[in-house]
């Protein structure tokens, strides 16, 4: 049994940790590895306005499940949940290669996201249990090496799959590496488990944050382009949008460990955070998704040089965060960071917006860069500003509310923007059609700005400036 006085010998903690980060780099390849296949995919299964759903299937299921998953392993033990989420991320992953069609496609990705989401999260709960604190930065320092050679190798093995094999192939890669992490973690990981269950799972605001969501974001993808604004569908969807938000606003307050506690919400500068955490994810995720289709289809590039031009958008925001989390540490202040990365995102979205079929190789490099550089500064204020809003005890629930923005802003980005394309092409040339996704970026990054502006600088606690320096880290949730 591990304990933290027991902490295993170093050959075995690197046995250990070999699954544990192979399950960490195929959760975080799974986020980007589909969008330069995205075209692909639905040419091969008759549905381009669909495809865009492939991807938010997956972040919506997951952004919900992240929490849960990570509560369970609190109350039953992280060794079992975790070999749970290995399992039905793998059926999810096998199924998806198998989608007869574009709804098959969506529903197995939502199944492949229910265990997506417990990924990353036990990963770092267990590297906890198994690692002493004086040893956990250089362990957490790997993670964060494996995490982003996972996001940027995404595009590539995706657009090398969809071009050379099968789009199929970008869910089957990930069998032969989770069956091998599934049983070494079986044989060799050893967790105490908790003698009794601890704590409540919040089942009924899981279950209506997901109606919330799911409702919601089916009002933004039909209105107006499937369905009108005015038929029974919508007005139906949309008064089921604001019935689950009422629910799950009084459930979460009769909540004994709610899925977001709402004392959290009692801070404007928590609340602006998560504002922006949520806009940056959703403005990230048109560049990821929509740059690769615009390439492929304005440009006629291949699916595998489209994916490298994800690279830079990625490589920026990795960047801009690792410059900045020192300087903040250093500093306490941050304020001017957010408001810099909206002008530089929104500028960079604009620029996107000029291209056509003729853009050189340069000009499709430099504005996906200083976009995410932009978003690199906001992903890492708003993290930072949320939890240093928090009360201490608080502050692995505000690091749990806080990435479940990130990821809704996300889900929404994918499924709001493909509906704005879908709408776009059917009124006009696809050149024009891109044009407008991009152009709709402006907007968010400018609600994003007036948030920055609006947003109260609170000087970072000792804490926070510890671990905006990577130097401690924050409390699980």
């Amino acid at each position: 049994m591990t304990t933290p006085d027991r902490a295993p010998a170093r050959r075995t903690l690197l046995v250990l940790m070999v699954p544990l980060m192979l399950v960490l780099f195929l959760a975080n390849l799974d986020q980007t590895i589909v969008a330069a296949a995205l075209p692909t995919i639905g040419r091969d299964l008759d549905s381009a306005s669909g495809a865009s759903w492939v991807v938010t299937a997956y972040l919506l299921t997951s952004a919900i499940t992240t929490l849960i998953l990570g509560k369970l392993g609190d109350m039953y033990g992280r060794k079992r949940v975790f070999q749970f989420s290995i399992a039905v991320f793998l059926a999810g992953s096998l199924l998806c290669g198998l989608a007869p069609g574009i709804g098959a496609l969506i529903a197995f990705r939502a199944l492949q996201g229910i265990g997506g989401g417990g990924l990353n999260s036990l990963v770092q709960a267990i590297t906890g249990d198994l690692v002493p604190a004086r040893r956990r930065a250089a362990w957490q320092a790997l993670t964060g090496v494996v995490a982003t050679l996972a996001l940027v190798a995404g595009p590539l093995l995706g657009g090398a799959f969809a071009e050379g094999l099968s789009w199929r192939w970008i869910f089957w890669i990930n069998l032969p590496i989770g069956v091998a992490a599934l049983f070494t973690v079986a044989a060799k990981l050893h967790l105490p488990r908790p003698a009794a269950a601890r704590g409540r799972v919040d089942y009924a605001g899981a279950a209506l944050v997901a109606a919330l969501t799911t409702t919601a974001l089916l009002v933004t993808t039909w209105g107006g382009t499937t369905y009108s604004w005015t038929s029974p569908l919508v007005l139906g969807l949309l008064a089921a949008t604001v019935l689950a938000l009422l629910a799950y606003v009084r459930a979460e307050r009769r909540a004994a460990e709610p899925l977001t506690p709402p004392r959290l919400f009692r801070s404007a500068v928590f609340d602006l955070a998560g504002l922006q955490f949520f806009l940056a994810t959703l403005v990230l995720f048109v560049g990821m998704l929509y740059v690769p289709m615009f390439l492929e289809t304005v440009q006629h590039a291949t699916a595998f040089s489209a994916g490298l031009y994800v690279i830079p958008l990625l490589l920026g925001l990795v960047a801009a965060a690792m410059v900045s989390g020192p300087l903040i540490a250093k500093t306490g202040r941050y304020k001017i960071y957010p408001v810099l990365g909206s002008l530089l995102t929104g500028g960079a979205m604009y620029w996107l917006a000029q291209w056509d079929a003729h853009t050189a190789p340069f000009g499709l490099i430099t504005p996906l860069v200083v976009a995410g550089a932009g978003l690199g500064l906001f992903v890492q204020v708003s993290l930072l500003a949320g939890q240093n809003a928090a009360a201490y005890d608080d502050l692995g629930a505000a690091t749990g509310t806080l990435n479940f923005f990130k990821s809704l802003g996300g889900a929404v980005g994918a499924a709001l923007f493909g509906a704005i394309l879908a709408h776009a092409l059917a009124h006009g040339a696809a050149l024009a059609a891109f044009h407008t996704v991009f152009l709709w970026a402006l907007p968010f990054m400018g609600a994003a700005l007036v948030a920055a502006l609006a947003m109260r600088e609170k000087p970072l606690s000792e804490e926070m400036r510890e671990v905006a320096a990577g130097e401690v880290e924050v409390p699980e949730y």
